[in-house]
């Protein structure tokens, strides 16, 4: 894992994809650890990242950045690497989804101690009458008087991924409380006015276990 505690983050990028049939997992795993101190750790301003697996045989990317700028110079910088093309040719290419977020919260230092990240994204459904103040203030209800009372919850936030598009994630000490927690959403006073300005049918959620 990548972690640098030079704060505050305001970028997230989460990549979601499969490998190839042919392609042995600890290989994967090889090349994302190689790909993030070759390639991420010198960058300047990507103070973030851990490669994860789900238990639908998935893998994902996180990476939390400074600002826009680094992590734009990031992108930038990533066909050019031998360890990026490494990685990427062990990859299924029509598995890959990229998710690039605002971070609406300030968040002055990366996640520690946690084993699990639920990464979720969704839309607010038409003819909501709710905006970025709407999420951050439900948001807010939901750590203080929910996620907080948890010593499982080691993170919380809302991001913007763009016109519609919003995501929520949570950085969690195990997956099964992480999981626990976010089923517990459902019915709960403070918790369900998050679900209710969603569209269901928007809803791409899963959780993450760390593996580098």
């Amino acid at each position: 894992m990548l972690r640098k505690p030079d704060g505050p983050l305001s970028v997230m990028g989460f990549a979601r994809y499969e490998k190839r049939e042919d392609v042995e997992t600890e290989r994967l795993i090889d090349r994302a650890l190689t790909w993030q101190e070759t390639f991420l750790r010198p960058m300047e301003g990507i103070l973030f990242h851990a490669f994860l697996g789900n238990l639908k045989g998935g893998f994902a990317d996180i990476i939390f950045a400074r600002d826009a700028e680094s992590f734009d110079a990031m992108g930038a910088a990533y066909a050019d690497a031998p360890s990026s093309s490494a990685l990427m040719e062990l990859l299924s290419p029509g598995t890959i989804r990229l998710s690039r977020n605002r971070v609406l919260k300030p968040v002055t230092a990366p996640p520690s101690d946690f084993s699990c990240v639920e990464f979720g994204t969704f839309e607010i459904a038409q003819g909501t009458d709710a905006g970025e103040r709407d999420l951050l203030a439900i948001s807010e209800r939901i750590e203080t008087e929910y996620l907080d009372r948890s010593d499982n919850t080691r993170l919380h936030f809302i991001g913007h991924g763009g016109e519609n598009r919003f995501c929520e994630v949570t950085f969690g000490r195990s997956l099964g409380k992480t999981k626990r927690l976010c089923d517990g959403y459902v019915g709960h006073p403070v918790c369900q006015p998050l679900l209710d300005l969603c569209d269901p049918a928007s809803l791409d959620l899963d959780f993450w276990y760390v593996l580098a």
